[in-house]
């Protein structure tokens, strides 16, 4: 696959993933999320340090203070900080090609192959957060498609008990981006109720 069509995908997933903050209620923020080690607010903090580092990547400059998890931002301003690292990535990344080398936050890798990753952690996590807010969970374009073409070898033996649960069982009517994210060990939690989800359309960005 061309690394036209990667990078479209990533943007592509960013902006997903924007739209799924924008319209998270605030009395959302305190929700458990299928990415157990996260609540709603620390899932949009872990996302905007991924962004971090997916913009760091293009402009090839050190990620070492990016943290895991970004606590800096406040509650308002997480669906905007997030919205406006997309637009940074998207001029960032428009002047990469796919052989290029590139420091990803797993270390040393092409253009190419960073790209991939990012998408499919941008995805996936995507899919925690639209679950988790009741929202549409299912990434656009047929992305996760592509994502689960290279998704195993983005995802190998050795991390799985360590960085990566072991996959889970999708069902057998599950979606593209279900498939993605049981390959990485996802399992969609039992239903929330309409109550606690509190979903607010008309909230917009903040």
């Amino acid at each position: 696959m061309s690394f036209d069509q990667r990078r479209d995908d990533y943007l592509a997933a960013l902006r997903w993933v924007a739209g799924l903050m924008a319209t998270t209620p605030m009395a959302q923020l305190g929700l458990p999320t299928p990415c157990t080690e996260y609540d709603v607010r620390t899932l949009m903090g872990h996302l905007i340090g991924t962004a971090e580092r997916g913009l760091g990547t293009a402009e090839r400059r050190s990620m070492r203070d990016v943290p895991h998890v970004v606590t800096y931002v406040p509650d308002e301003g997480l669906a905007r900080a997030y919205a406006g690292l997309a637009k940074r990535i998207a001029h960032a990344w428009a002047g990469l090609s796919g052989d290029d080398e590139v420091r990803a936050a797993w270390g040393e890798c092409s253009a190419l192959d960073a790209a991939q990753g990012y998408t499919v952690e941008t995805v996936t996590h995507g899919w925690d957060l639209a679950v988790a807010t009741g929202q549409d969970s299912e990434a656009p374009d047929d992305i996760a498609s592509r994502c689960l073409l290279v998704a195993e070898s983005i995802v190998p033996r050795r991390l799985r008990g360590v960085m990566y649960a072991e996959p889970a069982s999708p069902g057998s009517a599950a979606s593209a981006t279900d498939r993605l994210a049981s390959l990485l060990g996802r399992q969609r939690p039992p239903r929330i109720s309409a109550a606690s989800v509190l979903v607010n359309p008309s909230r917009g960005s903040t």
